[in-house]
């Protein structure tokens, strides 16, 4: 791991950097050593049509960075933020003005999928949006039920998928449970989906799919966080397989702090050690 990689991971934010000109400048250093970036400035749950509309801003900013320094890069939408829980056709608004700046700059986005209440909307308005011509690729969370249908659509649609296990409450709560949705939503994902890409920082999961999917090192993108199981994505990186790290900016960054601050408690409360 090079100075920067170590110093940047044992600050106090550990989790996030404090604005877009550090996530540009780790974006860089990632880029330089052949993995990708999904950028994310911070913020969720707006309260009002004005902090929709500068969350909307916000991710338009990064996506000018992202084309401004030709990085290898994605910008993570977070339905929350612009308004989805607020409503409905403001959302629809944002999120396709977001995706048409996205298209005329030729960055990628990726939908993120937050808690429960919030999931049928969310993936309402990304059908919508491909419906319009937009490209895009949408996290479905492998503790819902409904993810195996949600799975097909997306194929059918031609929307790639990131398939991640959930930060919030879903309809499978126990770690073996989710574990086991997981592989068969990887299996189905692996059938109807030429290319995808997973988000776990459970080592076990990372080796099963490596192992167990078809040519994996071709097919699958790992994706990792700031903040944990850096020292794995080098050793990923190095032999060639496809890997992107997650890098959240900015000062609203309570809530997305404390699910990552939760997810140790739990490890620690299971005896499990943390992806290095």
């Amino acid at each position: 791991m090079n100075t920067m990689m170590r110093s940047l991971q044992h600050t106090k934010d550990r989790w996030h950097f404090p604005g877009l000109e550090e996530a540009v400048a780790r974006c860089r250093a990632c880029n330089e050593r052949g993995i990708t970036s999904i950028m994310h400035p911070l913020g969720e749950f707006v309260e009002d049509q004005d902090a929709a509309e500068d969350a909307a801003r916000a991710y338009e900013d990064c996506i000018s960075a992202i084309h401004t320094h030709n990085l290898d890069a994605s910008v993570a939408v977070k339905p929350s933020a612009i308004g989805v829980a607020l409503q409905t056709e403001a959302f629809h608004e944002y999120l396709e003005q977001i995706l048409s700046y996205a298209t005329a700059k030729r960055v990628p986005v990726g939908i993120d999928m937050e808690g429960t209440p919030l999931v049928r909307d969310t993936i309402d308005g990304a059908f919508r949006a491909a419906e319009q011509g937009y490209s895009f690729t949408l996290s479905l969370q492998a503790y819902l039920k409904r993810t195996p249908v949600d799975i097909n659509r997306a194929a059918d649609e031609g929307i790639p998928v990131r398939l991640v296990k959930g930060a919030y409450l879903g309809d499978l709560n126990q770690r073996d449970e989710i574990m086991a949705a997981f592989r068969t939503q990887a299996f189905l994902i692996s059938r109807r989906h030429p290319q995808f890409s997973v988000g776990t920082q459970d080592a076990d999961l990372i080796r099963w799919l490596q192992d167990s999917i078809p040519e994996a090192r071709s097919r699958i993108t790992f994706g990792f966080l700031k903040g944990i199981g850096t020292e794995t994505m080098l050793g990923m990186a190095n032999p060639g397989w496809k890997v992107h790290e997650y890098l959240p900016y900015g000062n609203d960054n309570g809530g997305y702090d404390r699910r990552r601050e939760i997810y140790l408690a739990a490890l620690a409360s299971a005896r499990i050690r943390p992806l290095v």
